[in-house]
């Protein structure tokens, strides 16, 4: 199904009034105030802030602070320096960038960038094209394009029109990693960090810092910090071994650190015999038990033999999955506990530090996830720990889970989406409760991610039914988030997988949603035979609803591509059928195209008839984002009647509903028709005002749009 969503109850009527000695000034929200216009705001992301902030217990390394901070200093104004810190595993490099990064904040007013490009992970490194789209989600409001290429472009163009921005870049594999994300324009600072050198960099002017562990000095100041000096300095002897034993590694300091927390009584001497009994353990099996990673390794152990057995369990099979974050309704889901009871065996993990927590989710809650370290390791327990075919069931009810999540946001979110049939191996025992909209949409952005990945795992497992009824029921994140790239390759394995489970309802519905991707990113030649194959289908199965959809989006595709003509011929059939079935709100939707055509013709009173009578209906039927369109069109169907104070009443009514409904493109969209039918009444001074208001909102969403009334201001 490919339908506009519902919109959210319509909102209570607005009045705006100034009286006494107000002053007004461009900061007011109104629409109109008696004959004074009065300013929206841009809508724009916060700076983004995405560093961890810095520990009290950080220790050390004010030398390669040092180093690194007058090499930057050096470097000419008009480069990106990039800067890259090379160690093994648990070396502290992480935590050395954001400590560098945090302290040279004020030289880059652009904000910070954490980009984690699992370059270790077990799953592969991240991907490009998802990469790009979040560095990008995070600084701009904008349907993106597809394909990783035209993403990098656009990173290219957003950054160099920002003021300096630092990023880090984690868990770097190869130099390409670093060269596709690189900012455009001048001023800002990459710092890398990567296990292996990156010697392909030096030609590039990249200075490389290979850290070393911490020494006796600060390993010992680093433990009296965190443990307090008294308990360090009444059992000296023990300190030296422990800090022998963990090879003045911070991460295997700070595992053994955390275990000594948890039992503020133990003494010293008893965690390191704990943790020598376990590097001995490590040494037999491991061939090479002097590398760090054994070293980190043995701290782990040590940490994973500390929890409860419940919470070893957990540990294990949430290792797994093929997701980035976990929370306490999956881990419930998973391991067959209740959300509460999984929830606290997460803590207990986390307090172990053998998972990060990344910090609460309005529906989600606490949110935990595993460092490449803790998940290797994991995922060598689970191996050797876990029965055959446990991680299989534990995919399974991740998937079917997620499912059941998704499909719950899906109907609340658009509840005309054509509905398909949910097949459950493991049926949600506590499913996901979400009590608005706003809270079902912030759960599947939240979510994405996890949801990419567990998509791309099903696919690859055979799993046919999961793959396309998972890309179905993310339509509501589809739509909002316009993620063009991640929208067309999820579709394309839907499609696919739909074919293979050989059901043509999914097929068709898998098509018709990816030909919509296809349009977003102009792809519209690509769309139109998708949706003409759609067509075909639809008419062999007799299927009237699917084949004027298929309609619909052919005329869309058509006027969108600049065949007004070949438009109205599609869109009067899907016209007609919708009419034939009593859809009421598909028969609106297809007059809105159909009142844009008209304009195009310049029949005035067509597209006031069409367009008055879409907006009755969608008002009626409680759509305030698509009545809000049917308003905005209408506004300039009266003003190419003449009916110029009509067009702008309605033309600001339509201006406060998309600012009501959050459209932020329809915000812009509105501006500008207002403007072309202020223009119209001869009021080119105002025309120009709001022309310029709408570029404004324009210049962080659309390119394109941009353009067009950046040409029309000159």
């Amino acid at each position: 199904m490919t339908e506009h969503a519902s919109g959210t109850p319509r909102p209570p009527a607005v009045s705006n009034t100034v009286g006494g000695d107000a002053a007004v000034h461009a900061s007011v929200q109104a629409g109109t105030a008696g004959a004074v216009h009065v300013h929206q705001p841009r809508h724009e992301p916060p700076v983004p802030m995405q560093l961890r902030p810095v520990a009290p217990a950080w220790t050390d390394r004010e030398r390669e602070q040092d180093q690194l901070t007058r090499w930057i200093e050096t470097q000419p104004e008009y480069a990106v320096p990039i800067a890259v810190l090379t160690g093994p595993v648990g070396i502290g490099k992480t935590s050395l960038a954001e400590r560098l990064l945090h302290r040279l904040s004020a030289r880059y007013p652009g904000g910070q960038l954490h980009v984690d490009l699992r370059g270790q992970a077990p799953d592969g490194p991240a991907r490009p094209g998802e990469v790009l789209g979040r560095m990008l989600r995070s600084i701009l409001t904008v349907p993106l394009p597809a394909g990783a290429e035209e993403l990098a472009a656009w990173w290219r163009s957003a950054s160099a029109a920002r003021a300096p921005m630092c990023l880090l870049l984690d868990g770097v594999s190869h130099a390409d990693q670093i060269h596709r994300l690189l900012p455009g324009g001048s001023g800002h600072l990459v710092v890398a960090t990567s296990r292996i050198p990156l010697p392909e960099l030096a030609r590039h002017g990249a200075a490389t810092l290979a850290l070393s562990p911490l020494d006796h000095v600060a390993a010992r100041s680093y433990l009296a910090r965190c443990l307090g000096a008294d308990r360090v300095q009444r059992d000296t002897e023990a300190v030296t071994e422990l800090i022998g034993l963990t090879a003045g590694l911070p991460l295997a300091l700070a595992l053994s650190i955390t275990q000594l927390a948890r039992h503020p009584d133990r003494p010293l001497s008893a965690a390191v015999r704990a943790l020598s009994e376990r590097r001995r353990w490590t040494a037999s099996t491991s061939p090479a038990p002097d590398l760090p990673g054994a070293i980190v390794t043995a701290a782990l152990d040590t940490a994973y033999a500390d929890l409860s057995r419940p919470a070893a369990r957990l540990y294990r099979k949430l290792a797994q999955l093929p997701v980035e974050s976990v929370d306490g309704s999956l881990a419930a889901a998973v391991a067959l506990l209740t959300p509460a009871e999984a929830a606290g065996l997460l803590e207990e993990a986390a307090t172990g530090g053998l998972l990060v927590r990344d910090g609460d989710h309005p529906v989600r809650g606490a949110v935990f996830r595993y460092s490449s370290a803790a998940l290797a390791h994991a995922r060598h327990h689970a191996a050797r720990e876990e029965t055959d075919g446990a991680e299989t069931e534990a995919r399974r009810r991740a998937a079917d889970w997620y499912l059941a999540a998704a499909t719950a946001a899906e109907r609340l979110l658009t509840p005309s989406h054509r509905q398909l049939d949910r097949i459950y191996v493991y049926p949600a025992e506590h499913p996901v409760e979400f009590p608005d909209r706003a809270a079902a949409l912030s759960w599947l952005d939240a979510q994405s991610a996890n949801l990419l990945a567990v998509i791309r795992a099903v696919h690859a497992a055979g799993s046919y039914g999961l793959v396309w009824q998972l890309v179905h029921a993310m339509w509501p994140w589809w739509r909002a988030a316009r993620m063009y790239d991640a929208w067309i390759d999820a579709h394309r394995l839907g499609l696919e997988a739909a074919r293979l489970y050989n059901n043509d309802l999914a097929v068709q519905e898998m098509a018709n949603t990816l030909g919509i991707g296809l349009r977003g990113a102009r792809g519209f030649d690509e769309a139109a035979r998708i949706f003409t194959d759609v067509l075909a289908g639809a008419r062999e199965r007799e299927d009237v609803r699917g084949e004027a959809q298929a309609l619909h989006e052919l005329g869309a595709t058509a006027y969108e591509a600049g065949r007004p003509e070949e438009a109205v011929g599609h869109l009067e059939q899907a016209r007609t059928l919708r009419e034939s079935r009593e859809d009421r709100r598909g028969v609106a939707l297809t007059d809105i195209l159909l009142g844009q055509v008209h304009l195009g013709r310049g029949d005035a009173a067509a597209a006031i008839e069409v367009l008055a009578a879409a907006r009755a209906v969608l008002v009626e039927v409680e759509d305030p984002h698509d009545a809000a369109r049917a308003l905005a069109w209408l506004g300039q169907a009266y003003s190419m009647a003449g009916r110029h104070d009509e067009a702008r009443r309605v033309g600001w009514t339509a201006q406060q509903e998309f600012e009501q409904t959050g459209s932020r493109q329809w915000m812009a969209r509105s501006l500008e028709l207002l403007g072309e039918s202020v223009a119209a009444a001869g009021a080119e001074e105002e025309a120009r005002e709001l022309f310029a208001r709408a570029l404004a909102s324009y210049e962080p969403l659309s390119v394109t749009d941009a353009a067009r009334v950046r040409a029309r201001l000159s």
